[in-house]
């Protein structure tokens, strides 16, 4: 693996003051230790040899003693300052890591393990801190100290310096040997973990499913069998991890008990004073320990960068340029699209060319088979996705027409109010999340509220607990059936409307009600919004009675064509009006 990845020094400020904040403070440290080494030889050699007394070397220890609290201080500082940095680095790269994959959207989400993104975001990225707040200042460390020790050898004792000069390569090198082992078995284990994760999450979020055919205890030996890979995989990374610092360690001892031997043998033949002899044994090992450290801490931090690569190739994913437009004009709008395709041709999920106008002012419903797009049409419309190629454009009665991917996405947001099927509902009051996205200074009143509620049919649900809408929901809408937090979904983009929000976008906004329930809620919307654009999706038949325009995006076989035949060219859109009779839409 790379000791540093640039793209991590790119994207994380605090990295970069966290090395330049390691040079200094390596080498700060470094001059401490030689001065340490310098001073007690010196004291030792003088009573051993010259025979003083305290009152001789009081001074130098009073130093000595000063050198010590100056070197625990600077320890103390970068523990301290790589602490918080790998903690800022961390909060950092998993906010941009969410808003990344926010704004990447629905489709590329699609692509991606929900599970190992999960496992991404959260343990991933928590094992950075060791990387971040061991690895990289001992990585510097290991970079300056021992060409700072090696250098005051030099000076001091010759035959020393060109033992430690020898010698001391040879632990980088087997760190290198060993690493390339490691990266391996470090992203086979961090492979599993994403199995592991991924397949857990899947099985608890089908757990409903297995269970009604009887399938669950089943799963119970498929997470047993995962869990066992993935404890194989790290005890085969743990066992690298004690060779490896095994061999550094027996590397480094060699090396010092050279650098003694050559040392006592020169003491005996009196070709060395003490006092020089003293301080080279003493900076031996400090010139071999920081490699040494590296090693251990290296296997520390082997998860972290495993993690960060992954974490960076999804911020290198690139984004679609933001529009810039904000000078939208007031009042409803309409959507034109042009051959507008999302996907690739050939590519599984594909969508389009899609040719539809749908009109300002008036409630659309659009139709269609399971996957043919119907949701994919909404998020175009959202501009949550980008057609891949032809426009979609935003159109108002007075000829205005300004291409959505033109127009700045809080803007756009702006004019949107969106329910969609997967009703969710944050943890708090119902209140809360009725107002969820609504500005303060365009918030509805307390009658307001209780009308948007009644026309969904949720008032019922509101006056039957304890505290009404203030009553705190836990996470998701927990305590409430579908059916339920459906229909407070909705509300909440009715009460957008209510706010002055000119268009609104649904997607099955009825599927999980009875039809009694959904005649009053498709009454409601039809109240609630009149004069407001509507984008109605559903594949049932209640909601054309209140449509003013349908579409139907159902692939349709020219009359002409023979068994096996399609047409491969794309057929407009047809927008009917309600009562007209409806006609396929062709193939595309």
């Amino acid at each position: 693996m790379r000791p540093l990845d640039p793209r991590l020094v790119r994207v994380a400020a605090g990295v970069r003051h966290l090395l330049i904040a390691s040079v200094v403070l390596a080498v700060a440290g470094a001059v401490a230790i030689i001065a340490q080494a310098i001073l007690l030889a010196t004291v030792l050699a003088d009573v051993i040899i010259g025979g003083q007394g305290w009152a001789d070397v009081s001074a130098r220890v009073a130093w000595l003693a000063v050198v010590l609290g100056v070197r625990a201080a600077l320890a103390w500082a970068a523990e301290e300052l790589a602490r918080r940095t790998a903690g800022r680095v961390m909060d950092g790269l998993r906010r941009d890591l969410l808003r990344h994959v926010a704004a990447l959207g629905p489709r590329w989400r699609a692509g991606a393990h929900s599970g190992e993104l999960t496992t991404l975001a959260t343990t991933g990225i928590d094992s950075l801190h060791d990387y971040v707040a061991r690895y990289l200042p001992q990585l510097v460390q290991a970079a300056l100290i021992p060409l700072i020790m090696l250098g005051y050898l030099v000076t001091a004792d010759l035959t020393s310096a060109i033992i430690v000069a020898v010698t001391l390569p040879l632990i980088p090198l087997f760190m290198a040997l060993v690493g390339w082992y490691t990266d391996r078995q470090t992203h086979t284990k961090y492979a599993a973990l994403s199995r592991l994760s991924g397949h857990f999450a899947d099985v608890v979020a089908g757990l409903p499913t297995l269970k009604v055919f009887g399938r669950a205890k089943a799963q119970v030996a498929a997470v047993r069998r995962v869990t066992e890979d993935y404890r194989r995989t790290s005890m085969a990374t743990l066992r690298v991890a004690f060779l490896s610092s095994m061999v550094l360690e027996l590397l480094a001892s060699l090396s010092v008990a050279l650098v003694a031997v050559a040392i006592g043998l020169r003491l005996v033949y009196g070709e060395l004073s003490l006092s020089v002899g003293l301080a080279v044994l003493i900076l031996a090992p400090e010139a071999y320990l920081p490699l040494r450290q590296l090693g251990t801490q290296f296997h520390a931090a082997a998860d972290g960068v495993a993690a960060s690569a992954q974490v960076l190739t999804v911020l290198q994913t690139p984004l679609p340029a933001p529009g810039t437009r904000t000078d939208l004009p007031a009042g409803p709008m309409g959507f034109r699209l042009v051959d507008a395709t999302v996907g690739e041709p050939g590519e599984r999920g594909t969508v389009g060319p899609l040719r539809l106008d749908l009109p300002a002012g008036r409630l659309t419903v659009v139709t269609g088979t399971s996957g043919v797009g119907k949701t994919t049409l909404l998020q175009t419309l959202a501009g949550v996705v980008r057609p891949t190629s032809g426009t979609v454009t935003a159109t108002w009665p007075d000829g205005v027409a300004v291409p959505v991917a033109d127009i700045a996405p809080q803007t756009w947001r702006s004019r949107l109010a969106w329910a969609g099927q997967g009703a969710w509902l944050r943890a708090g009051s119902i209140r809360d999340n009725l107002l969820l996205g609504v500005p303060a200074a365009a918030a509805p009143d307390d009658d307001a509220l209780r009308s948007v509620l009644a026309a969904v049919a949720a008032d019922g649900i509101v006056d039957a607990l304890p505290d009404g809408w203030r009553t705190v929901l836990g996470e998701g809408g927990a305590g409430l059936s579908s059916g339920q937090r459906q229909r407070l979904s909705l509300a909440r983009a009715l009460v957008r409307v209510q706010a002055g929000a000119p268009v609104l976008l649904l997607d099955e906004p009825t599927g999980t009600l009875d039809e009694t329930t959904e005649a009053r809620v498709l009454a409601g919307i039809a109240a609630l919004t009149a004069g407001r654009t509507v984008v109605l999706v559903s594949h049932r038949a209640a909601p054309l009675a209140y449509a003013d325009h349908v579409v139907d995006l159902t692939p349709a076989r020219p009359a002409d064509a023979g068994p096996g035949e399609q047409d491969d060219g794309a057929v407009d859109g047809v927008a009917i009006s309600a009562g007209e009779e409806l006609t396929g839409v062709g193939p595309w």
